[in-house]
């Protein structure tokens, strides 16, 4: 539904929106996570594995880091029972809408919490949010996992793994055999694993392999895309509405 940089604009105002609701409610002390920048350059760069020979020479398979201080927190705040209906408003199930009540400072905790508070400032309404976006995280797994079952992309793997194997390398025919190598779970990149991701991008380009696959599953995407039209519609208004009132919401606090 979101891309990594959006998620990263709606968790941001979510924790601002959030802390500022807890304060107002009586917890002057608590603290969330940071959101964690998104690593990369630009949507989707490494959905079909690493396929940039320049950084697969100097970083191997590992993403570059991010700026200084665009980590999450570590003085993060345990939340007591209290903390956690205040920013619930009650709720015991994910997903579920909390009735709220009074906390311990007899402060009046909505439905939903500050949880839900902090949604409402982006446009979510509990109850009234058109479409289920957790749908469109299950239709990009469909399309992910219908694409590696085509025989085309099979064949390109096929002759993937053939090229490296030429390279010197012996991985499996798939997608990310390489760089899941046990060998290259070390803190610091090794020369090894960034000769094997250097061939990893050859070989993707010899062998056509980004450009089957991502034609592959845009063929499953759309269909996909035909079959939950109406679904789909209802989910990408609400999109829409909320990447209007973070992109307004992100210039004021800046």
């Amino acid at each position: 539904m979101f891309n990594e940089f959006e998620l990263y604009k709606i968790s941001t105002l979510l924790r601002k929106y959030s802390l500022t609701c807890m304060k107002d409610q009586g917890y002057t002390s608590i603290n969330f996570p940071t959101p964690s920048s998104p690593g990369v350059t630009k949507h989707n760069e490494r959905r079909y594995g690493i396929t940039d020979g320049l950084l697969a020479s100097r970083l191997g398979y590992r993403i570059p880091s991010i700026k200084k201080g665009s980590t999450s927190s570590t003085n993060t705040t345990t939340l007591s029972a209290d903390e956690e209906f205040t920013l619930t408003g009650g709720s015991t199930k994910p997903g579920e809408l909390g009735k709220g009540g009074r906390n311990k400072f007899n402060k009046k905790v909505p439905a939903g919490g500050c949880s839900g508070v902090a949604l409402k400032k982006i446009g979510y309404f509990p109850g009234d949010t058109p479409g289920n976006p957790t749908k469109v995280q299950a239709l990009d797994k469909e399309s992910f996992a219908g694409s590696l079952k085509s025989d085309r992309v099979k064949r390109s793997l096929e002759k993937w793994s053939l090229c490296m194997r030429d390279n010197g390398y012996t991985y499996a025919p798939e997608p990310f055999s390489a760089s899941n190598d046990h060998r290259f779970a070390t803190r610091w990149v090794t020369k090894l694993e960034k000769d094997v991701a250097t061939a990893d991008t050859r070989c993707k380009q010899s062998s056509h392999l980004l450009t089957i696959w991502s034609a592959e599953e845009t063929k499953i995407q759309r269909s996909l895309i035909t079959e939950h039209q109406k679904e789909l519609y209802g989910i990408q208004k609400q999109r829409d509405t909320t990447l209007s009132i973070i992109e307004r919401r992100s210039e004021s606090s800046s």
